[in-house]
């Protein structure tokens, strides 16, 4: 796949912040957390949800799925398109070529029939022809259930028990000016943190490490259902 100027963005072509106004929406964030996000994804609403929900749900399409079916294939390759042209768009090759990119391990370790690169191959056609730095430096010992798939979610020690750091990629060459974790939708914060706090484990405090999401999980409003509150 490459990418072509007929590859619409579907995206903002911005980023947004997570701030005061939005971090207790997110759980498990911190103050001085730096967490950037393209668009909103609307919980709770599927397809219906507008078209940053549609680009997750075909971005996430589970890779036997989409051996299975060619049509849930194309949609699913259009999606990790669509997030290339969007992350080239807007960072630009002087970001890029700065900044050390890192893919949020998927909820299923390799090996597992299940097991979803989407995350780097998005980074990789986004970067192709930048001297990029994208780096596997994160792994699941083990799979588990996506926390959107079941009612009993890992814990953070639990999930951050399952991280392995690769310190021999971490070694391979020099680090960037930033470390950039990459994934899809950023929800309570768990999983960012969590990869943040292994990945210290080898790298300084010096070297800033920063949130990037496709999107950021917004719930559903209590009062949608009340045709009135008189």
């Amino acid at each position: 796949m490459s990418l072509t100027r007929s590859v619409p963005t579907l995206l903002p072509d911005r980023l947004t912040g997570i701030d005061e106004t939005n971090r207790d929406q997110h759980a498990f964030l911190q103050e001085g957390d730096r967490c950037l996000f393209f668009g909103e994804y609307f919980a709770g609403k599927g397809y219906e949800g507008g078209g940053t929900n549609q680009l997750v749900f075909n971005f996430k399409t589970l890779p036997s799925i989409a051996r299975a079916n060619p049509a849930r294939r194309n949609y699913k390759e259009s999606a990790i398109a669509t997030i290339a042209t969007g992350l080239r768009e807007v960072l630009g090759r002087n970001q890029i070529e700065r900044l050390t990119f890192v893919p949020v391990p998927p909820s299923k370790a390799p090996g597992h029939a299940d097991h979803d690169d989407r995350l780097t191959r998005a980074l990789t056609l986004g970067c192709a022809g930048f001297d990029s730095d994208i780096r596997l430096l994160l792994r699941r010992s083990s799979s588990t259930e996506s926390d959107h798939r079941t009612g009993n979610r890992l814990t953070p020690e639990a999930l951050h028990s399952l991280l392995e750091l690769d310190c021999a990629v971490v070694a391979v060459k020099p680090l960037r000016e930033a470390i950039v974790l990459f994934d899809d939708v950023i929800t309570t914060g768990k999983s960012f943190k969590c990869c943040e706090r292994r990945l210290r484990e080898a790298i300084p405090a010096t070297i800033p490490i920063i949130g990037l999401f496709v999107a950021r999980r917004i719930l559903p409003n209590p009062f949608d259902d009340v045709e009135s509150l008189g």
